[in-house]
């Protein structure tokens, strides 16, 4: 069996990296939440060093940087082993490039953004069609309170239970160009 060591930011990407592992056929030796983007910038070369002897994925949020490969460049040492992979603009895009969310939010599926990467902020996104569900549960679990920037109290348990039980990774990868090079990249450190 082949293991992968990951580095995130967060929950929710902690549990999008056990996926994206596992569907590409390996296990997860050990996922690192940083509490941060700026946190996990900072350990990137610790990784990166670490990676000489084990397979070690990172994912990060692009946030409002313009070019991946240019962040890509500017906080990986180079040569590096080590898997870098950049959400464009946020993981949440990643989510909503799955026309499946539209059922967890209980809206319709045209009402997703078709390219969720072109979203500015693509957390807020999900957060404001939660905010605008039918369901009363949805707005309060993933929405929160109107007008105010944080999202639900269960956002996250709700999010990752759709990545572990819903998520179409192929359907949202036809969606999401940055999904696709991840899911591409965690399946050469699966493959050997």
């Amino acid at each position: 069996m082949i293991y992968v060591r990951a580095a995130v930011e967060g929950k929710l990407d902690d549990a999008i990296a056990r996926r994206l592992v596992t569907d590409a056929g390996a296990e997860i030796a050990n996922v690192y939440r940083t509490d941060g983007r700026a946190n996990l910038i900072g350990r990137i070369r610790g990784y990166a060093a670490a990676a000489h002897y084990d397979r070690w994925l990172v994912l990060c949020d692009l946030d409002q940087d313009q070019c991946a490969p240019q962040f890509v460049a500017a906080h990986l040492p180079a040569p590096s082993d080590l898997e870098l992979r950049v959400a464009v603009r946020s993981i949440e895009a990643w989510l909503l490039a799955d026309p499946g969310l539209a059922k967890v939010l209980g809206i319709r599926q045209a009402q997703l953004p078709r390219q969720p990467e072109l979203e500015l902020r693509p957390k807020q996104t999900l957060i404001n069609l939660a905010r605008n569900s039918p369901r009363r549960r949805v707005r309060e679990d993933i929405g929160g309170r109107p007008g105010q920037p944080d999202p639900g109290s269960l956002y996250n348990e709700t999010l990752i239970n759709f990545v572990n039980s819903k998520w179409n990774t192929e359907r949202a990868a036809e969606r999401s160009p940055s999904l696709r090079r991840a899911m591409e990249a965690v399946g050469r450190l699966a493959g050997g």
